[in-house]
């Protein structure tokens, strides 16, 4: 109680707050007067909106529902002196006042809400007859208007290709245009088409989709604009963009449809590859930045560690010490040198991963990996790891890229192994339909993403890979920060790297349009990496 007492004695007293300006570092001259200008721009409509509400029903004597229109101005008055407020306590920290505004806009909104509720069956019931009989005479004009411009709209549409169309519902009855023939590959006018033979010309994957559109139109009375592929007599794919407009009789049931489809199959060849490209020329230049800092930053530190113990050596004078320090010196100055050359390494690796150079082929991950883990013979031998592989099997995949995912798997799963234990490596797959994988990484791949989506997510095949160890592991919140190039958890003298492996990893998996994942327990670490078995549905290039 003594809070709201409190609250109500201070209401237009400043004190306790700071002035916007004074909140916070990031309030530039532009960023506070822009703010301030627009919501004084907001405000000085929304008082002019009441005003002018509040002088049309005064002059209107025919006007009705008058508490509605002032609740309604009262409204937007109340929305206008918040952001009124805003704007001052930028200098006087009202912020009190403009509790009680917003407050008050609260209030008067719902009462608007409630009156709006409590009218809205009796606005239903307002229409004439008279007035139906005018809006269906109307149409008829509009329908006779458009007869007339038919034939000069024929050359334009032939040109854009687009064809225009008008559906006698009552009747089963479509009438297309010249054009609209011309698109679906047929005669003009060489045939009576019906609904159902404009559906059994539609895609097949696509028919379900179409017809719900058109059902959802009848319920709402209103027609959605949508893409939807055809398949025409010729054994053509196009992509059309379909457009149109309800008409209703004078009880309210649909007579009437009438709208455009255009054939829109290069353009839309054109926004894909565009796509493509910019997705490309981001990674590039995103490559190049993070070159640009390595090479500025990290590149830097074992070249001034050379240079550093050159200097010492040089300058030293103890004879008896001399040999000693200048062997230790010299080490220090490989290590270094060492260090320097794997970090280059890794980082031209890192920068050559491009989505442009992603070629995919059928891929055996089971010859794939008994390949690797020849390669990897002397490391595995010298620290007695075992490596168990299980039943892998055939996908598209970059044959190249992905011996670099596997052997980075699994040179990561030897390196951080819990001491005095020989590591243990376990390699599983299985598949999985598309409706049990629920990432959105991978969902915004596809290519046909809004057409009939969990029908294509039915039939879709994904691969499911594990690479499994019985290692140190690592805390939940650092289940991100791993596949970040350069993120090292721990020092060198506990660990070699330069923290590049597994973020190469996540770029390869991205590129195959996947996923990559790490959980840790007690028992280890898994790696779990989500893929499609088949890469036609996805961005990249199969091999031919």
């Amino acid at each position: 109680m003594d809070q709201i007492i409190d609250f109500f004695q201070k209401l237009f007293n400043p004190s306790g707050f700071p002035a916007r300006w004074n909140c916070g570092k990031g309030w530039t001259d532009f960023h506070g007067w822009l703010y301030i200008i627009s919501d004084l721009l907001i405000w000085s409509a929304y008082f002019a909106i009441p005003l002018l509400i509040v002088s049309y029903i005064t002059k209107r004597k025919d006007v009705r529902f008058h508490k509605v229109y002032f609740l309604f101005a009262g409204f937007i008055l109340t929305c206008g002196i918040t952001h009124l407020l805003d704007a001052v306590v930028f200098w006087y920290p009202v912020y009190r006042l403009s509790a009680m505004a917003l407050l008050a806009t609260g209030i008067i909104s719902w009462l608007t809400v409630y009156h709006l509720i409590k009218l809205l069956p009796v606005a239903f019931t307002l229409k004439t007859s008279e007035e139906l009989e005018a809006e269906v005479e109307m149409r008829k004009l509009v329908e006779i208007h458009l007869e007339a411009k038919i034939a000069q709209m024929n050359e334009a549409q032939t040109i854009a290709i687009m064809g225009s169309w008008e559906w006698d519902v009552v009747n089963n009855k479509l009438s297309w245009s010249a054009s609209m023939y011309r698109i679906y590959d047929l005669l003009p006018f060489s045939e009576e088409i019906s609904y159902e033979r404009y559906l059994s010309l539609t895609h097949p994957d696509d028919k379900s989709f179409l017809d719900n559109a058109i059902k959802q139109a009848f319920a709402d009375k209103k027609f959605i604009d949508f893409y939807h592929r055809i398949l025409t007599p010729a054994g053509n794919v196009k992509t059309l963009q379909a457009k149109g407009e309800i008409v209703v009789d004078s009880e309210g049931q649909v007579v009437k449809m009438i709208g455009t489809g255009q054939d829109v199959s290069e353009q839309k060849k054109i926004d894909h590859e565009l796509l493509i490209k910019s997705h490309d020329l981001q990674e590039i230049n995103t490559e190049l930045q993070k070159f640009a800092y390595v090479a500025s930053h990290d590149l830097q530190e074992p070249l001034r560690k050379i240079k550093t113990y050159l200097s010492r050596l040089e300058n030293e004078n103890e004879t008896l010490q001399k040999d000693q320090k200048s062997l230790d010196y010299i080490n220090k100055i490989k290590s270094s040198a060492s260090r320097m050359q794997q970090l280059m390494l890794d980082i031209l690796d890192y920068s050559r991963l491009t989505s442009a150079s992603v070629v995919f082929e059928k891929t055996d991950l089971f010859e794939l990996i008994q390949s690797i883990l020849i390669d990897m013979e002397i490391s595995i031998q010298n620290t007695e790891a075992i490596i168990s592989v299980g039943s892998l099997p055939i996908i598209d995949a970059n044959e190249s890229q992905f011996s670099q995912l596997f052997q980075n798997l699994i040179a990561n799963a030897i390196k951080f192994r819990k001491p005095g234990e020989a590591p243990k490596v376990e390699i599983n797959a299985e598949l999985i339909n598309g409706l049990e994988v629920n990432i959105q990484q991978i969902k915004t791949h596809y290519k046909f993403s809004g057409w009939d989506e969990k029908n294509y997510w039915d039939r879709e095949q994904f691969c499911k890979l594990t690479v499994r160890d019985k290692g140190i592991g690592l805390a939940p919140e650092y289940y991100e920060r791993i596949f970040t190039a350069f993120e090292r958890l721990h020092n060198l003298s506990q660990y070699e790297g330069t923290g590049i492996g597994l973020a190469i990893c996540k770029k390869i998996v991205e590129f195959h349009h996947g996923n990559i994942s790490v959980e840790c327990s007690e028992n280890g670490t898994v790696f779990t990496v989500i893929i499609p078995s088949s890469q036609s549905n996805f961005r990249g290039r199969m091999a031919s």
